[in-house]
């Protein structure tokens, strides 16, 4: 049982948050790195809804679930994230309040997972760049001491389940019409 704990609470040995911390092209560095996959998700959401602008609302739906979800379960705190078992200080241009809370389960996975899986549902972005991007700025979130393995193992399984319980969702067209003419006009699409 040690061994299982200690490979699902794995943290480095080098305190990487601290390195980060050091320097101020670090810092932003860290900064860019905690904040650029919400902008590949973006992008990723772009290239759904220009395929199909019902997966609007699938997106819409997992979202919220996945928001609801890790907020509840957060706010029981099973464990507190490693940087503050360090007794590190969170970075500033960081959101406090997401980061007071539990660590488990990892929101970014969670995101990450339902992502992947409308990729491979609909077959709009390639599944090996999706997660050569993705993979290390997941794992980047536990070198740093945002996160532990099982926190990512949690959001793998949060993100399929969302991901199950939000595919399958069909709006009335008139409904899809109002969501694609607003995508037309605000990407310029003819």
């Amino acid at each position: 049982m040690s061994f299982l704990k200690s490979l699902l609470f794995w943290q480095p040995k080098k305190d990487w948050l601290l390195w980060f911390e050091q320097n101020l092209l670090r810092k932003k560095i860290l900064i860019i790195l905690n904040y650029i996959i919400w902008f590949f998700f973006f992008y990723v959401s772009y290239l759904l809804i220009r395929k199909d602008a019902n997966i609007f609302w699938q997106i819409l739906i997992a979202t919220i679930i996945a928001e609801f979800f890790e907020r509840f379960l957060k706010s029981k705190i099973y464990w507190r994230r490693p940087l503050f078992e360090k007794n590190d200080n969170l970075p500033p241009g960081l959101v406090k309040k997401w980061y007071k809370t539990g660590s488990f389960p990892s929101g970014h996975t969670i995101k990450s997972l339902y992502f992947l899986l409308f990729i491979i549902q609909y077959q709009v972005f390639s599944v090996p760049l999706f997660l050569s991007i993705v993979s290390p700025l997941l794992f980047f979130r536990i070198f740093i001491g945002f996160h532990y393995p099982i926190d990512m193992f949690g959001g793998i399984i949060a993100g399929s389940l969302i991901w199950l319980l939000s595919k399958w969702i069909v709006l009335p067209v008139f409904l899809t019409e109002i969501i694609r003419t607003i995508f037309n006009f605000v990407f310029f699409i003819k």
